[in-house]
């Protein structure tokens, strides 16, 4: 049954890495951290909040800023609904020139668990309104993303764990995005648990449209995540 499972885990990996268009005309390398921490107040409510700078040109400059709180509630332990708000300027376009750009964002996302072939699944179904600087108008964007894990373990504290994201834009705005596809994230490398945190580091591969930009960009960036979970 591992072998089984491992196949299947492999193969996800293997369609997200293949799923990413080959067309992109600019690519960078990148530092991503991404710092989490979850306070549960009572057994159905928690307060969640988000940390994400992200180092672009090679590793040598702020490219991003997430700042993303919300208030999550538990309708059962696989089953989680989040309300939340994020502010996420950006510091540099495309060609890495300084280009600050504010935005805004109020965002919704449906969190399920799912345990099947020795995996440990996740689905994540996110919707945003970003308010972007110098757009016409509010753009609204739909992120899916499946994770999987795998244990190498019997406690199930290492493992691997890999996932792919989907975005699409429902809606276009002068100078801002354009409806239809965004972008598509992958990421795969192993993980560890020890406390209240779970650790993650590996590759994190991403093509994106950038509305400011002619063509788009792909991202090879280093990503290290901390989950901390009170």
């Amino acid at each position: 049954m591992r072998n089984i499972t491992a196949l299947i885990f492999a193969a996800l990996t293997a369609s997200s890495l293949t799923s990413t268009p080959s067309y992109a005309q600019s690519s960078d390398v990148q530092s991503w951290t991404q710092v989490i921490t979850q306070v549960n107040v009572t057994k159905e409510w928690f307060v969640y909040m988000e940390a994400q700078p992200r180092v672009g040109d090679d590793i040598s400059r702020l490219e991003r800023l997430l700042i993303r709180p919300a208030l999550g509630y538990n309708i059962n332990p696989n089953i989680a609904l989040f309300l939340g708000y994020a502010w996420t300027p950006t510091f540099m376009n495309n060609n890495y020139q300084e280009d600050f750009r504010n935005e805004n964002r109020i965002w919704q996302q449906l969190l399920v668990k799912d345990s099947r072939w020795g995996l440990d699944w996740q689905h994540r179904l996110r919707q945003e309104q970003r308010f972007i600087e110098d757009a016409a108008g509010p753009s609204n964007r739909t992120r899916y993303l499946l994770r999987g894990s795998y244990a190498l373990s019997d406690s199930g504290n290492f493992g691997l764990t890999g996932y792919n994201e989907i975005f699409v834009n429902l809606n276009s705005q002068y100078k801002g995005p354009t409806g239809g596809f965004d972008r598509d994230r992958f990421f795969f490398g192993p993980y560890f648990k020890q406390g209240p945190g779970r650790y993650e580091i590996g590759y994190l591969g991403e093509y994106a449209q950038r509305f400011d930009e002619d063509g788009g960009r792909y991202i090879n960036a280093l990503m290290v995540m901390a989950l901390l979970n009170f």
